[in-house]
């Protein structure tokens, strides 16, 4: 049906839009700059993660998520998520610990743009 109204003789781009068979043109976000946004909190035995594309997900592959449980590890990988949002289940410490996320946006191989700000949760006890 698409197909029909955009080789029909008055078809316009315009219309086309109203219709909401084609999206207005979007800009490739500056990588130099791009920072996600992300989120944490605790619920029930996991930590949810939330963070979304800004509006960039057709120029992003995917979000790499860091994690320090403090546990004098520092820094190390999580996870690379395509989905938005996303649940750490790793298994609670006993102790009240301090966990921190931060996150960087991914295309192929590569980090793009700015670390996100951290974001820390309390687990465990």
């Amino acid at each position: 049906m698409i197909q029909i109204i955009k080789t029909s003789p008055g078809y316009t781009e315009a219309i086309g839009q109203d219709l909401g068979i084609i999206g207005s043109a979007h800009n490739a976000p500056d990588f130099a700059t791009l920072q996600p946004a992300i989120s944490a909190l605790v619920a029930a035995s996991a930590v949810e993660i939330g963070w979304g594309w800004q509006g960039y997900g057709a120029f992003l592959d995917q979000l790499e998520i860091q994690v320090d449980r403090g546990d004098g590890a520092g820094w190390v990988m999580l996870t690379y998520d395509t989905t938005p949002c996303y649940n750490d289940t790793a298994p609670h410490p006993a102790a009240l610990t301090k966990w921190k996320y931060r996150a960087i946006y991914r295309v192929g191989d590569l980090r793009v743009g700015l670390w996100s700000n951290e974001v820390s949760v309390t687990v465990g006890g």
